[in-house]
């Protein structure tokens, strides 16, 4: 329960200064992750970018102020960070629908609540993790900087649209994997789609973007079932269970999906997620 209580004060945190800036070291405090690392990991747990997140949350309340209050709605729209009364406007009736004179005006706008982390009672089911150390090891494949997380599949699309399955294999042992590393910037993510390999420097030779990995402690969860949806749901299981349960964190190592052979979209297919762990 103790890594509940740091995601929920770096939420309380954020909302006391909805309309001011947000201070990144002040989140990397409180929540014990880099910002970038804290930015991800919210968009596992909730479906949306933190960015999104503060976004909704400060335009929620702005339509609060508009409907309970006096305030000119310039004056709102600078005291939730927005610099002209065109793109609060925009932004406003994005997430509400209708203007912010049409909601001043009694038009209905949409409550968006403030988040809260809390243990998940899963009714005794549960997922199996173990943990391992994995000595360093290289990858080879394509490397993608600063991605939405969506656009992870297209990274295999534009490998597999240069190189086959048997000549990425015959670097190694056929061991593919996808590798999210050196994650510096909220919203987007570094990521890689690969083979383990053993002879680097074929794969430089071929063209292929070469990854090292440092030796690290892992919880190796078990999945079932078509991929994305069972990556999500493994995320989200470690996060909200066992990250609680037995008081580890993500170290900010590479994570990686290491992939089996078999039908992706069949809800019986197997694969794993490595989590990078240390105690909190």
């Amino acid at each position: 329960m103790n890594l509940i209580k740091p995601f929920n004060d770096t939420i309380d945190y954020i909302e006391r200064v909805l309309n001011d800036e947000i201070d990144e070291k002040q989140v990397a405090y409180l929540s014990g992750y880099s910002f970038a690392m804290f930015s991800r990991l919210f968009s596992i747990l909730t479906d949306m970018t933190l960015s999104e997140y503060i976004r909704n949350r400060r335009l929620s309340e702005a339509a609060i102020l508009l409907r309970e209050t006096d305030k000119k709605i310039i004056d709102i729209a600078m005291n939730y960070g927005y610099e002209s009364p065109d793109s609060f406007t925009t932004a406003f009736k994005n997430i509400h629908g209708y203007t912010p004179s049409e909601v001043r005006n009694g038009k209905p706008f949409k409550l968006v609540s403030r988040v809260q982390l809390a243990l998940s009672v899963r009714g005794g089911r549960s997922m199996k993790i173990t943990i391992q150390k994995k000595k360093a090891f290289i990858v080879a494949g394509i490397n993608e900087q600063s991605i939405n997380s969506s656009l992870c599949p297209s990274v295999w699309d534009k490998l597999y649209g240069k190189y086959s399955h048997d000549e990425l294999a015959s670097l190694g042992e056929g061991q593919s994997v996808g590798v999210c590393h050196d994650i510096e910037s909220p919203g987007t993510i570094n990521y890689m789609a690969g083979y383990i390999v053993k002879d680097a420097n074929k794969a430089e030779n071929m063209g292929l973007d070469i990854l090292e990995v440092e030796e690290a402690e892992y919880a190796i969860v078990e999945l079932t079932g078509s991929v994305p949806e069972c990556i999500h749901n493994g995320w989200k299981y470690a996060m909200e269970v066992f990250f609680p349960e037995y008081g580890y964190v993500h170290s900010g190592s590479p994570d990686f999906e290491y992939y089996y052979e078999g039908d992706m979209d069949n809800k019986d297919y197997k694969m794993e997620l490595w989590i990078p762990i240390t105690k909190a």
